[in-house]
């Protein structure tokens, strides 16, 4: 996504990302809630490339910062 570290391979199976009317319904809630699509995006990204760890160092961390975005 915006830092150039997250693999988009992680969304490929996600009906969200991959359907088209399931993509515009999830925009246009994304845009009556004020939350940029770019950060929800990135945070399921975050949260699926850490699912496999035991221990997600860091994560509260990372979701901090992409959630910092939302003006």
């Amino acid at each position: 996504m915006t830092d150039g570290f997250f693999d988009e391979g992680y969304l490929s199976d996600l009906p969200l990302w991959t359907d088209t009317e399931a993509q515009i319904a999830m925009e246009k809630v994304c845009e009556k809630q004020g939350i940029p699509v770019d950060v929800l995006t990135e945070l399921v990204m975050v949260q699926r490339e850490r699912q496999h760890q035991e221990r997600a160092h860091g994560i509260y961390q990372r979701f901090e910062e992409i959630l910092g975005r939302i003006e």
